[in-house]
């Protein structure tokens, strides 16, 4: 019944520190971005070649070998939102995984919509036909405008070459405030004219 000791060796896994940077945030649709993961541990160096897994909420987008702490991962392929990007390192035997995430907001692009009138003023009973051209900053515009006479909707065109044309022979005698509002696709925000 006498006290007894023993010597044990053996390594207690490290804590870890994942953080995650943007090469740029806000970014457009279909613009490359890179995220970079840094892997630190104030126990010592994380090996080179050990993976960190990004994730965009709670899918992955792929993986990353370390390289002096750091690992990067680019892409093209966010939609328009708000996206929390997550990188996770997996650890080993000598260092515990660990999370880090960036926030990294992606815009559709401006657009302008110009508006115009093959006749106006016009006579009581003639055609008139309305032309919406839309214009973008990024890829061409695709998608439909809405043109509306007031506040009613009086036609819904896809657009075709990022031109919509609509035409009407019975718009009553008087003032028509006439506008067409392109309804936005997944690169190209919405316009008005």
């Amino acid at each position: 019944n006498s006290p007894q000791s023993a010597h044990v060796s053996g390594t207690v896994p490290y804590t870890t520190k994942t953080s995650v940077s943007t090469s740029g945030s806000p970014s457009f649709v279909g613009q490359s971005v890179t995220f970079t993961a840094t892997v630190t541990s104030t126990h010592g160096t994380i090996p080179d070649g050990e993976l960190v897994t990004f994730y965009d909420g709670t899918t992955a987008l792929g993986s990353a070998a370390l390289t002096s702490e750091t690992a990067m991962f680019t892409t093209s392929s966010l939609s328009a939102k708000t996206h929390t990007i997550k990188a996770t390192y997996a650890g080993d035997a000598a260092f515990v995984s660990s999370t880090g995430s960036v926030g990294q907001v992606v815009d559709r692009y401006p657009t302008t919509t110009a508006l115009s009138s093959s006749s106006n003023p016009s006579a009581y009973g003639q055609a008139v036909t309305f032309t919406a051209a839309v214009t973008s900053a990024g890829p061409s515009p695709t998608g439909s405008v809405w043109f509306k006479d007031g506040t009613t909707g009086i036609a819904t065109v896809t657009l075709s070459g990022g031109v919509a044309t609509f035409t009407k022979s019975n718009l009553a005698v008087g003032t028509h405030p006439i506008t067409a509002e392109y309804l936005e696709d997944s690169a190209n925000a919405k316009s008005t004219s």
